[in-house]
């Protein structure tokens, strides 16, 4: 149940120039901020790319629980598409107290479900399937995620891609948000850095972000569960058939992770 806290709200006309990577409308919050009021006593649980595994999920929430009976869930993303049950997983979280960002493939759902629209003859592709199951609460559910999740409480940002250091979220690229795993230097004679999707190439973004918010994020499954100074990346590749990972920012402070069931996704060389 993504809540709405106006008053806790960046000013919803900022950032609104900044386009998405596929011209979507975007959400009517780009920066949603959760306030002590929220928070109060809970522990919060941040958990990893979901990718559909709803079994995994649903195992991984319940011994969160164990620890902690107050548990608010904040997911950085992905949580749709490669794996079985999209649908459920997305129907577990509108009807569960819990935050969420978006993350590439949800911004892939819903470029696809725009082209569906559009055409009603659009040769869906077989792995979006699953956008023919969901209802338009589910669709709407996905199209109200934020970009940024901000604590101030915790000191915390949860994003699902990465943030350029230096940059405030208001100014910072969408599509890097979404997408980047790496910094690369523009030049020999150019320090400036920009942001790149490849590991192959520059440096981690976590590991020139400097604070003093610690920023838990996703999408780099193939760097795996990494701790920087002040960002930690959670993807560690449950729908490749590896684990699905969460841990307590607060509280016990205890990191959590449950075996995948089978390997549901095969990545491409």
């Amino acid at each position: 149940m993504q809540r709405s806290l106006s008053p806790n709200m960046t000013d919803r006309k900022k950032g609104h120039e900044r386009p998405s990577r596929y011209g979507l409308p975007l959400p009517e919050v780009c920066h949603l901020t959760l306030d002590k009021a929220t928070i109060q006593d809970r522990a919060v649980f941040i958990i990893g790319d979901v990718h559909g595994c709803y079994d995994e999920l649903t195992e991984l929430m319940d011994k969160a629980r164990t620890l902690d009976d107050t548990v608010l869930f904040v997911f950085v993303g992905d949580l749709v598409n490669r794996g079985p049950k999209s649908k459920e997983v997305v129907k577990l979280l509108r009807r569960t107290e819990c935050y969420s960002v978006r993350g590439n493939h949800e911004e892939t759902t819903l470029r696809e479900h725009a082209r569906l629209i559009k055409d009603p003859g659009y040769d869906l592709p077989e792995r979006y399937q699953y956008i023919r199951t969901f209802d338009e609460g589910d669709l709407d559910y996905l199209k109200s995620l934020p970009y940024t999740i901000r604590i101030p409480s915790l000191q915390a940002i949860i994003v699902h891609a990465g943030l350029e250091p230096g940059v405030v979220l208001e100014e910072q690229c969408l599509t890097a948000m979404t997408h980047m795993r790496s910094l690369v230097q523009r030049g020999a004679t150019d320090p400036t850095v920009h942001p790149s999707n490849k590991i192959s190439e520059g440096v981690p973004w976590a590991s020139l972000w400097t604070g003093p918010e610690h920023v838990y994020y996703g999408h780099d499954k193939k760097r795996g569960y990494v701790e920087h100074g002040f960002a930690t990346g959670l993807d560690t590749g449950c729908v490749t058939g590896e684990h699905l990972t969460g841990m307590f920012i607060n509280g016990c402070r205890k990191t959590l992770s449950v075996p995948a069931r089978k390997q549901y996704w095969v990545d491409t060389p």
